[in-house]
């Protein structure tokens, strides 16, 4: 007689296991401050916590007689939420930020879990978990105008410090060329010297002239929203070399889609600030700038071809520098590499294209 009771203690034991773990799955479903659904293979309403009922002001018999998609999504996203919906029954994990309806028909940003539920390998139903977002979104696009303003801000300072370098120093060189022509009547026709030294002060004001005109340009080339990201890169090259004597050669793949204008941005600045450094550091070299997709990556490279080693700590002072190009190209979730040559400088910068597919293979 002891082992049946042995195993009917064991059974019940079993069974207050079991019940109490169901117990405290409900009860952790029940207060979770995270909107939780859950509906039955044919997508129909079987169950939700409070937070969805506080989120979406649904009370659940009307979620039971209602497709709980043409409540909630409206008919500015029913298509997607199908969509979801369908890969969610096919056994796919789904999630994304988007948007959704309350009774009230108010809209609210929320960020969407879909998770198939599957026993003994087959899906019987799906859950969802609802997170209302509204204030990080609203947070996140005060951000980013914040962001656009002060770019706005900065341009326009760099617009109006570039017009001032070019009309100022513009103006005083012009006068110590004519005054430097002046000095060459006056100087004796038998001083070699005097000659000598006229003619290079004469070369290096020339110099002085070409630098600067360069320097405005770079401050405030021509803009993105004029042309796309390669007709800008191949103004600016163009811009730039005719300027200061420097040779550029330009290699742009083609593109298949419009790229996000952050994006854009990003990798015009990286050029620009690139082509600055060469003008402080390395007037002596070519660039060759590169724009080609590398993988799963696109891949902006400035490589510059100088005659001797530039060291990367000099490129980090001026301008945006290294630190702020690095910066913008976080925002687009790539990344920048410098990599000092034996003669000169390369500098890459990458972006995922799974994240922005831009490029043509």
């Amino acid at each position: 007689m002891e082992l049946p009771l042995r195993m009917t203690s064991k059974k019940f034991r079993l069974s207050l296991d079991s019940r109490a773990s169901n117990a405290y799955l409900h009860s952790l479903l029940e207060h979770n401050p995270i909107a939780v659904v859950v509906l039955d293979r044919t997508h129909r309403f079987q169950w939700c916590n409070p937070s969805f009922q506080k989120l979406f002001r649904y009370e659940p018999v009307e979620l039971e007689t209602w497709g709980i998609d043409s409540l909630i999504a409206g008919p500015d996203f029913l298509q997607e939420a199908t969509q979801m919906t369908r890969r969610v029954l096919s056994g796919e994990r789904a999630h994304t930020l988007t948007k959704r309806r309350r009774k009230d028909g108010l809209m609210v940003d929320v960020e969407i879990h879909g998770v198939p539920l599957i026993l003994d390998g087959e899906v019987v139903g799906v859950y969802g978990l609802y997170q209302d977002v509204t204030e990080r979104m609203a947070l996140a696009e005060a951000m980013q105008e914040m962001t656009a303003r002060l770019h706005s801000v900065r341009e326009e300072e760099r617009r109006r410090f570039a017009r001032d370098l070019h009309d100022s120093l513009s103006q005083e060189l012009a006068l110590l060329n004519w005054n430097l022509n002046r000095l060459e009547t006056l100087l004796p026709q038998e001083s070699a010297t005097a000659a000598e030294l006229l003619r290079e002060t004469r070369e290096l004001a020339e110099l002085c002239g070409g630098q600067i005109r360069s320097a405005s340009f770079l401050l405030h080339p021509p803009q993105l929203g004029e042309a796309d990201l390669n007709t800008a890169i191949e103004w600016l090259a163009e811009g730039f070399q005719k300027r200061s004597g420097i040779a550029v050669e330009v290699q742009l793949q083609r593109q298949k889609n419009a790229m996000p204008m952050l994006l854009q941005s990003a990798l015009y600045r990286v050029v620009q600030e690139s082509l600055a450094n060469v003008l402080r550091h390395a007037r002596d070299s070519s660039v060759l700038i590169k724009l080609s997709r590398k993988g799963n990556w696109l891949e902006l490279a400035v490589i510059n071809q100088s005659r001797k080693p530039i060291e990367a700590s000099m490129l980090s002072g001026a301008g945006v520098g290294l630190a702020g190009m690095s910066e913008r190209l976080k925002e687009c979730g790539g990344n920048l590499h410098v990599n000092p040559l034996p003669e000169g400088m390369h500098i890459v910068a990458s972006v995922p294209v799974s994240r922005h597919a831009v490029c043509a293979s």
